[in-house]
């Protein structure tokens, strides 16, 4: 049997009130030749009954007899992957119809960068559009620095080369950050890179994990983090890598910080800029540009705790220059037309 161009992986777990909606998007994009490899990991909903109802003999469908966890049921997915690319695709998100196409074709026109992702769209628990996106780092360099602080990619949103993502499965020792922990160890050998286009879109809903293990995420993120750290030669404690992985965190806000955390934030932002300069670890301009983004948004977030007036004062004290850079110009050009009323319409379609 001749394989095809792109296999399409959604693993799921009791999601049958999502993962046809997922399916419905990976069949219709209008790169067709492709495979649907659906790995249900021991669901004890409607799931198989729910995939029995699709017709379409690109479908395949892997099921677990119990509960293995999410490296697991990813690494199953990789092992049954026949074609030349493989994408992901999260079983509560959707994948617009022309996804697969552009990021082939980006994969062929750039073949020194291994895997891409993209922006991401929202969607309400119920799949109406949601207002808002976001927007990833999009160069190799970017996307290195970005992963000191927090995922440079959407997970749902990656497609690679197949022979390079196989030879990075999924840890299970991760049983959250999973896919961050393979992001930094392909990160090490290959190049990377993010399109500005939203490609797909990712369903808001109670049951997502970043709701249900946010502390478990946090402690797998300063197990994650310490070795990129090391690499700075940075004398880091262990309130130094709690209050970093914070930083990066996008619930910032719910955290228990307060204008201390700012003037630390200050200082060891500082610090690692002045640590990569004596070990080159990271491009210059890069760090420095995902730096001051994470003050900004760190200065943004404890609005609420400590007031505007507090926060603007802190904020001046570091002001962010190197949003004004060229890696920061280059992010804006190319992401501008994302935000753009009539590029976001032409994006959906």
């Amino acid at each position: 049997m001749r394989a095809p161009t792109v296999s399409i992986l959604i693993p799921t777990f009791n999601r049958a009130h999502y993962v046809g909606d997922a399916i419905a998007s990976a069949l219709a994009q209008t790169l067709a030749d492709t495979e649907v490899i659906v790995v249900d990991d021991g669901s004890t909903d409607a799931t198989p009954d729910l995939i029995a109802r699709f017709s379409d003999t690109r479908l395949r469908y892997v099921r677990h007899d119990a509960n293995r966890g999410i490296p697991e049921t990813r690494n199953t997915a990789l092992a049954a992957a026949r074609g030349d690319y493989i994408a992901w695709l999260d079983s509560d998100d959707t994948a617009r119809p022309t996804r697969l196409q552009k990021q082939v074709e980006f994969l062929r026109d750039n073949p020194a960068i291994a895997m891409v992702g993209s922006a991401a769209g929202k969607m309400n628990i119920d799949g109406s559009p949601k207002r808002g996106s976001r927007m990833p780092p999009l160069s190799p360099p970017m996307i290195a620095a970005w992963l000191l602080f927090r995922s440079a990619f959407q997970q749902s949103s990656i497609t690679g080369r197949a022979d390079i993502l196989k030879a990075y499965r999924y840890d299970p020792r991760y049983r959250v950050c999973e896919d961050v922990d393979m992001f930094v160890r392909l990160q090490r050998d290959h190049d990377l890179a993010n399109l500005p286009d939203i490609l797909i879109d990712r369903r808001l809903h109670p049951e997502q994990t970043v709701r249900q293990f946010r502390g478990e995420i946090l402690t797998s993120r300063q197990t994650l983090i310490q070795p990129m750290l090391a690499s700075l030669q940075i004398d880091a404690t262990t309130e130094d890598v709690e209050r970093h992985v914070l930083l990066g965190f996008a619930d910032l806000r719910d955290a228990d910080v307060d204008g201390a955390f700012l003037a630390w934030a200050r200082d060891w932002l500082a610090r690692l800029r002045h640590a990569n300069d004596a070990t080159h670890v990271f491009d210059k301009d890069a760090l420095a540009t995902a730096s001051d983004y994470f003050w900004l948004l760190a200065c943004r977030a404890l609005i609420p705790k400590i007031g505007r007036t507090q926060a603007i004062k802190a904020f001046l004290t570091r002001l962010p220059t190197n949003l004004l850079g060229s890696n920061a110009r280059q992010w804006a050009r190319s992401a501008l037309p994302t935000y753009l009323p009539s590029a976001s319409r032409r994006s959906a379609q």
